[in-house]
């Protein structure tokens, strides 16, 4: 999987940045640094370790908005469960971890107890 900025992205990124800075400027600080992203900017996962980076695998009621159904599992691909923060939408403003945690354990028992006795889709589109 490969991802990069768009430009929509570092415009709204530029946009924002300038009005931290301006309140950042109002509250006049001892010391101030700002970076601002260039159009010319590329995706660099290094500085994004920590981050929390969510989506991709969008978990949703349908195949035709989502990727994997409530219990991480593939609409297209039914022995195929997605785990991990992938299948959030957007990122919650909040650590991931617990969440992450509680629908593995979610996922981890649908599979335990529903689809090793009759594999394949566990909701049906």
């Amino acid at each position: 999987m490969t991802f990069d900025w768009k430009p929509n992205e570092v415009k709204m990124t530029q946009h924002i940045t300038s009005k931290m800075q301006g309140i950042a400027t109002a509250m006049n600080p001892k010391q101030m640094k700002v970076s601002v992203m260039d159009m010319n900017s590329h995706y660099d996962v290094r500085p994004y370790q920590s981050t929390h980076t969510t989506g991709g695998a969008i978990m949703g009621d349908s195949p035709s908005n989502s990727v994997v159904n409530k219990y991480l599992q593939s609409w297209d691909v039914p022995n195929v469960f997605v785990q991990g923060a992938s299948a959030f939408p957007q990122n919650m403003a909040y650590n991931p971890t617990g969440l992450v945690g509680a629908l593995a354990y979610w996922s981890a028992h649908a599979i335990r107890t529903q689809y090793l006795a009759n594999p394949g889709p566990l909701v049906q589109a």
